[in-house]
C-alpha cells in the first residue's frame, strides 16, 4: 500500500513537472513573440514618424464629442503647435473661410448619427501665426465590438500650395476673359489643316458669320467665297513661316459692308489664331485725312501760286522804280533832289526786302530751300552783310562793329547766301530797334571735328531791349513783341522766323539774352565744312571777290571791249526802257522783241551773241521761245539770260531746263547784269585783255 501510495506520488510529480515545463515552454514563446512582435512595432512606428517628419501630411483623432485626442508629431513643423499640448475642439483652429461651414456641418452631423460617413473634404486652417492653410481631410470610423462608434482617425492633406496655384489660375484665367473681352477684335482658332476648333467675340462679325454653326468646319467654309482663299493662304504662310500674316479685306455681311484687318498668329504647331478687327471707322478717317491733306496741299499751292504771281506783279514795277532811281542818281541832281532820290532808293529797297521775306518764308515753310555749297571767304561774308546794313545805321549815327577771333578759319565750303541771310536778318533788326550806341558782332571758333568747324556768332546791340516774358514770341512768324514797336519801327515780322529756320538748315540753334532799355545779344551756331587742300584761282577769286565789282559799275564802256550784239525780248515797256538805258550806258544797243514769237522770228534774219529773254510773255513765253531757239541749226548758239519778277527756286530750275544759260530776278541789278555780260564777252573774245 505504501509503495502504491509512492507510485502514485512520483507520478503526479511527474505529471506536475512535465505541465510545469510545458507551461514554462510557451511563456517563453509568448514572450518571445511579443518581443518580436515589439520590435516590428517600433520598426513600423519608426518608419511612420519618418514619414511624418518629411512631409506636410499629418493624422489626428478625436473622439465622439470631437475632442482631438491625438495628433502626430509633424503637426508641430507644420501648424506650429505641440502635439502634446491640451486637447481642443477638431475645429478650433478653423478660419473664417466659408468652405468650413459645410465641413463642419457634415462632420458633426456624422458624431450625431444623422450620417453614415463623411467624405473627403476641404477645410482651411491658421497655423500658430495666423498663417491659412488648406488641408483636404480622409476620416475612418473606429467601432467598438458592438458597433458603436467611439473615435474617428483622420489624415490632413496639406495641398496649400496646390489651392494657392489653382487661385491664381483661376486669376488669371479671370483676367484673361476680362481682357479678351474688351478687345474689339474676333477671336477664331484654327488648326493647321484650317478645321475651324473655337471663337471668342463681343461684337457683331462673329455672330452675323454664325460663328457658333460653322464650327468644326474649313476656314474656307466659314468666310465668304469672296475672301475664303485669301484667309486659307495666310493661315498656311502663318503656319508654315511661324511669322504674323497681316491682310486686310472687304466683308459684305447683311447688306452691311465691313473693312477689316486679319491677323493670323501660330500659337502652337497645330493651332493658328485669328484675330479679325473691324477697321471700318478707321478706313473712313484715313480718307477723310488723305482728302483734308489734299484740300489742305491745294490750298498752299494756290497760296504759293498767288505769291509767285503776286511777285511778279509787284517785282516787275518795282523793277522801273528802283532801276529808274538808280539811272537818276547817276545825273546831276541838286542835293535836294539828290536826297529825295536816295529817299525813294531806301524806301524801294526796303519794300524790296519785305517781299523778299514773304517769299523766303514761303519757301522755306514748302520745304523748297537748300543749301548750294561753294567755297567762299567768311570774313568777306561778314562785312558785306554789314555793308548792307550800314546806311540804315550811319542815318541813325548807331556804330558797326566786327570782331573776329584770329583762329577763325579763312575760307568755308557751304551756302554763302543763306548765311549771309542770317546774318543781314540779324543786324537789319539790331539796327532797326536801336536809337542810339552801337551794333556788333562777334565770331568765334568753337571746336573743330574732323572737316567740320563749329562757329558762334554774337549780335549784339544798345536798343529798346525786350521783356523776359515777350522773347519767346520773338522768333514767331508775322509777330512783333510789341504792337506800339511795330508801329513805330515796321517791318514784316518774318526776319528772325526765317533765321530760326534757316539755321536748321545748318543744324544750328539760336538764344537771345536782352534787357528793356539796355539792348539785345542775339547767339546761333552753324557748323560749316573746311574747304580741302588747295583751292584753285577760280575758287579763291569767287571768295574773296572779284576786283571788277570793286570799280564803278559804269566805269567804261563795256561794248568797245566786248562788241556783243543783244536782243531784249521784253513785253512791259517800262522794263524795255530801262533795260534798254542800261545797256545803253554800257554802250550796246539792242533789238527787241515783244513776243516770244518776235524773239524766235529775230533768228531767221540775224544772228545774236546774248538775249535778255522775260520769262513771261504774251502769244508764246520766254520758256517755250527758249526751246524752239536751241532747237534752230545755229553755228553759234547764243547766250541766253532769263529775266523775270518770279524768284522761287522752281522758277530759276525750270528757266535752265528750258535751255537759258543763266537767270536774273527784278528788280534787275545793274551788276549782275553788267557781270553776265563781261561773262559772255570773255567766252566770244577770250583774247580781249
Amino acid at each position: 500500500m505504501t509503495y502504491f501510495l509512492i507510485s502514485l506520488a512520483l507520478i503526479s510529480a511527474l505529471v506536475l513537472a512535465y505541465f510545469l515545463y510545458r507551461t514554462l515552454n510557451k511563456n517563453a514563446q509568448l514572450e518571445e513573440k511579443l518581443s518580436g512582435l515589439s520590435e516590428k512595432f517600433d520598426e513600423e512606428q519608426l518608419h511612420l514618424d519618418f514619414f511624418l517628419t518629411h512631409t506636410s501630411d499629418f493624422l489626428f483623432k478625436f473622439d465622439t464629442n470631437g475632442i482631438i485626442t491625438y495628433s502626430s508629431i509633424n503637426v508641430g513643423r507644420v501648424m506650429g503647435r505641440n502635439p502634446s499640448a491640451k486637447r481642443a475642439h477638431y475645429s478650433a483652429s478653423y478660419s473664417d473661410n466659408p468652405i468650413n461651414l459645410k465641413a463642419r456641418e457634415r462632420v458633426d452631423g456624422f458624431l450625431a448619427g444623422k450620417y453614415d460617413s463623411v467624405p473627403p473634404y476641404f477645410v482651411e486652417i491658421k497655423d500658430s501665426k495666423g498663417f491659412p492653410h488648406m488641408l483636404e481631410v480622409f476620416h475612418n470610423p473606429i467601432y467598438n465590438e458592438m458597433g458603436e462608434l467611439i473615435s474617428v482617425t483622420g489624415i490632413a492633406k496639406n495641398i496649400t500650395g496646390i489651392y494657392n496655384a489653382e487661385l491664381e489660375i483661376k486669376k488669371f484665367e479671370r483676367e484673361q476673359v476680362l481682357i479678351l473681352d474688351s478687345i474689339p477684335d474676333t477671336m477664331f482658332t484654327f488648326d493647321k489643316q484650317g478645321v475651324f476648333l473655337s471663337y471668342h467675340a463681343k461684337n457683331e462679325i462673329a455672330t452675323m458669320l454664325s460663328a457658333g454653326t460653322q464650327l468644326k468646319k474649313h476656314i474656307q467654309e466659314v468666310f465668304p467665297e469672296s475672301i475664303s482663299a485669301l484667309m486659307a493662304e495666310n493661315l498656311e504662310k502663318a503656319h508654315l513661316t511661324n511669322e504674323l500674316q497681316t491682310v486686310e479685306f472687304d466683308l459684305s455681311i447683311d447688306k452691311k459692308e465691313y473693312h477689316c484687318e486679319g491677323r493670323f498668329i501660330k500659337l502652337t504647331d497645330d493651332r493658328i489664331l485669328l484675330m479679325m478687327r473691324d477697321i471700318t471707322a478707321q478706313k473712313q478717317l484715313e480718307v477723310g485725312l488723305m482728302l483734308a491733306k489734299e484740300a489742305a496741299e491745294n490750298a498752299n499751292h494756290a497760296k504759293s501760286t498767288f505769291l509767285a504771281t503776286m511777285s511778279h506783279e509787284i517785282r516787275t514795277p518795282m523793277n522801273g522804280v528802283m532801276g529808274m532811281t538808280n539811272l537818276l542818281n547817276e545825273t546831276l541832281l541838286t542835293t535836294e533832289q539828290r536826297d529825295y532820290v536816295e529817299t525813294i532808293k531806301v524806301s524801294g529797297e526796303i519794300l524790296l526786302r519785305i517781299i523778299n521775306d514773304i517769299l523766303d518764308y514761303t519757301r522755306i515753310e514748302s520745304g523748297k530751300i537748300t543749301l548750294e555749297e561753294r567755297v567762299f571767304g567768311l570774313k568777306r561774308v561778314v562785312e558785306e552783310s554789314l555793308n548792307l546794313v550800314a546806311f540804315e545805321a550811319n542815318a541813325k549815327k548807331v556804330g558797326l562793329n566786327l570782331y573776329m577771333d584770329e583762329n577763325v578759319p579763312e575760307f568755308f565750303y557751304a551756302d554763302r547766301n543763306r548765311l549771309r541771310q542770317i546774318l543781314v536778318n540779324l543786324l537789319s533788326n539790331a539796327v532797326k530797334f536801336t536809337e542810339r550806341g552801337f551794333v556788333s558782332i562777334k565770331v568765334s571758333l568753337i571746336e573743330i571735328t574732323n572737316d567740320t568747324a563749329n562757329l558762334e556768332f554774337k549780335i549784339q546791340d544798345t536798343g529798346i531791349g525786350v521783356a523776359k516774358d515777350e522773347i519767346k514770341n520773338l522768333f514767331k512768324e508775322f509777330t512783333q513783341v510789341e504792337s506800339s514797336n511795330a508801329r513805330r519801327f515796321g517791318g514784316s515780322g518774318l526776319g528772325l522766323a526765317i533765321v530760326k529756320n534757316l539755321l536748321k538748315l545748318y543744324n544750328g540753334k539760336v538764344s537771345v539774352e536782352s534787357e528793356i532799355g539796355k539792348g539785345s545779344l542775339f547767339t546761333f551756331n552753324v557748323n560749316l565744312k573746311l574747304t580741302r587742300g588747295e583751292m584753285t584761282a577760280e575758287e579763291g577769286k569767287s571768295a574773296v571777290g572779284s576786283s571788277r565789282n570793286e570799280v564803278d559799275k559804269f566805269g567804261g564802256v563795256l561794248s568797245a571791249k566786248y562788241p556783243l550784239k543783244i536782243l531784249l525780248a521784253e513785253d512791259n515797256n517800262i522794263n524795255r526802257k530801262l533795260i534798254s538805258l542800261i545797256l545803253e550806258r554800257m554802250g550796246y544797243i539792242p533789238d527787241f522783241a515783244k513776243t516770244g514769237v518776235e524773239a524766235l522770228s529775230k533768228f531767221q534774219s540775224q544772228t545774236y551773241d546774248v538775249v535778255l529773254m522775260d520769262v513771261q510773255m504774251p502769244v508764246m513765253d520766254g520758256l517755250e521761245a527758249t526751246k524752239n531757239i536751241r532747237e534752230l541749226d545755229l553755228n553759234i548758239a547764243p547766250y541766253i539770260i532769263g529775266i523775270s519778277a518770279s524768284a522761287f527756286d522752281e522758277d530759276v530750275e525750270n528757266a535752265m531746263q528750258s535751255g537759258m544759260d543763266a537767270y536774273l530776278i527784278k528788280p534787275l541789278k545793274f551788276d549782275a547784269l553788267r557781270d553776265k555780260l563781261i561773262e559772255v564777252g570773255q567766252m566770244r573774245f577770250p583774247f580781249v585783255s
